[in-house]
């Protein structure tokens, strides 16, 4: 199983996956981790009530490790809420609506944009200067600055210390490439002829599969990583029909551009010659996961991480069945670009609620969290019981492992007990725990993703600038009439013979139903950033 949440991928690796977890492979990497000085206890014992959502991968224990272990070090008792997070939007929302949020509560950026005017979120701006912990890791990531509303900060982001890298990747069956003694493709025109003779030698299979994921519809999760790396986009992080261009530095209304018809054209050969899978539009998760890991279908360019999941699945009646991440290919135009997944999770971040006491105290806590002493307590646990440090490289504790070897999801299971990483307590999540259960290719394809990055061919999500109230309030209304005509057009021209020559009308229209309008609201957003 392989969970991918607003850019981050956390792999749950099944018990075949897992043996390297006992067996203790941390030799892999050398984190850069330093011992912190364990802070005194403050005098005053702070009662706060915390709210997330817990994953279904990793259950949230009101009584964890990191919970005790913050209440010795920090005379902070922590009251954990945790909701499910199939029904935490509603129980946020109810709990927003009604001003009886708890003292800290996990949100999302819209809800910042929407309700900080209500003064129900406590404004930080005021306490920067009590948080050198938060103010150096800004100065890190400035991206944490695009959360601001209207100036003002409203929430403590997640981010990531320490993560693998992965993205919407080119991923295909190179024993099968083998087999059928094809060259690897370097380009999307290669690709095609690929294609064409899997479908020849597997006459019953499509391909090429996509499906809807992460908040995007079908068609807008095949066209995004197509369009980006023919030298244009789609949709942005937060599924606006805007992209960011990352040669000009600006943001760019994709259908504008001829490299994204070219995108069109593409995708339209394909469907047509049945190499294309049909259902590309309506297919669910499940449905792509069966198609792939059943031999279907051949090649995807989504969450590379899943094809561990796939190998797995088909080395079980085919020993030699694997998928392998393929070279950043080259475009007709020869745009050679990939989008990987950003590592932090600005879009989620814990606010503080306006009639908290001791307001100071409580932003103190959590600043500690984003420190060195925070960080590892929330990604590893406590140091020389959980884990131990020896120059510089993080060992799992035998004592620990011990305690999980037998659990179904030994990783899940210990990060539970111990409250640590992303779906847990963590603010800035550190997570070379997940190393020694990961299978070797995975780790492999985020040393290639994030090699590609600093080559400068790899190019990582970008989030939203903050918007003024005018500005949020007239996006909602172009966005409505704009997404309506392109969901309208865009299957047709993928499916359609002929469809594409009504390009020119279509485009005309776009702009009509405000598509420069938002390009230009999201620039003058981005450059008062950028002042």
């Amino acid at each position: 199983m392989v969970i991918k949440k607003k850019g981050m991928l956390t792999v749950c690796c099944s018990m075949a996956l897992l043996g390297s977890l006992l067996a203790g492979c941390s030799s892999l990497v050398k984190p850069n981790i330093s011992t912190p000085k364990v802070s005194s206890v403050p005098a005053k014992r702070i009662t706060l009530s915390w709210m997330r959502y817990e994953h279904s991968s990793q259950a949230l224990d009101v009584n964890s490790i990191i919970v005790q272990e913050i209440q010795k070090r920090k005379n902070v008792k922590l009251e954990l809420r945790s909701v499910p997070q199939s029904n935490y939007e509603d129980k946020k929302k109810t709990l927003i609506a009604t001003n009886s949020i708890p003292d800290v509560i996990m949100v999302n950026q819209n809800d910042l944009s929407n309700y900080a005017d209500s003064s129900i979120f406590l404004d930080l701006t005021p306490y920067l200067d009590k948080m050198p912990n938060f103010q150096k890791l800004i100065g890190q990531k400035p991206e944490i600055n695009k959360t601001k509303v209207d100036g003002k900060l409203y929430g403590f982001p997640l981010v990531t210390k320490w993560s693998m890298q992965s993205g919407q990747l080119p991923m295909i069956r190179t024993d099968l490439l083998t087999k059928l003694n094809l060259k690897t493709p370097t380009t999307y025109d290669e690709l095609y002829q690929v294609l064409k003779k899997l479908k020849d030698a597997y006459p019953a299979s499509y391909p090429f599969t996509s499906r809807a994921a992460n908040g995007k519809t079908g068609t807008e999760n095949l066209i995004n990583p197509i369009a980006f790396g023919f030298g244009s986009g789609y949709t942005n992080i937060t599924g606006t029909k805007i992209y960011f261009e990352q040669a000009t530095k600006q943001y760019k209304f994709g259908p504008y551009s001829p490299e994204f018809k070219d995108a069109i054209t593409y995708l339209h050969k394909l469907y047509k010659e049945k190499l294309l899978d049909p259902d590309y539009s309506v297919a669910t998760s499940q449905t792509w996961v069966e198609k792939l890991s059943t031999g279907k279908s051949f090649f995807y360019q989504d969450n590379n991480g899943f094809g561990v999941n796939f190998n797995k699945a088909l080395q079980a009646k085919e020993p030699d069945a694997k998928f392998e991440l393929l070279p950043v290919m080259a475009s007709v135009k020869g745009v050679k670009r990939n989008n990987v997944y950003q590592l932090d999770h600005l879009g989620e971040m814990y606010a503080i609620s306006s009639k908290v006491k001791n307001p100071e105290e409580v932003i103190k806590i959590i600043d500690w969290m984003y420190g060195d002493e925070g960080t590892n307590l929330t990604s590893f646990g406590i140091e020389n019981v959980d884990y131990t440090l020896a120059d510089g490289e993080y060992k799992i504790s035998e004592a620990t492992k011990a305690k999980f070897k037998d659990k179904q999801d030994p990783f899940r299971a210990m990060q539970s007990a111990l409250g640590t990483g992303y779906l847990g307590l963590a603010l800035n999540s550190d997570d070379h725990p997940l190393i020694p259960t990961s299978a070797p290719e995975l780790i492999k394809w985020s040393e290639k993703a994030t090699k590609d990055l600093a080559d400068g061919i790899n190019f990582r999500e970008v989030n939203d600038p903050p918007f003024n109230k005018e500005e949020r309030e007239k996006l909602k209304q172009l966005r409505t009439q704009l997404d309506a005509h392109l969901t309208l057009n865009m299957d047709r021209f993928i499916i359609n013979d002929g469809a594409l020559n009504d390009w020119d009308s279509f485009i005309k229209q776009c702009k009509e139903k405000g598509a420069t309008e938002i390009e230009t609201i999201y620039n003058t957003a981005l450059a008062r950033v950028n002042k």
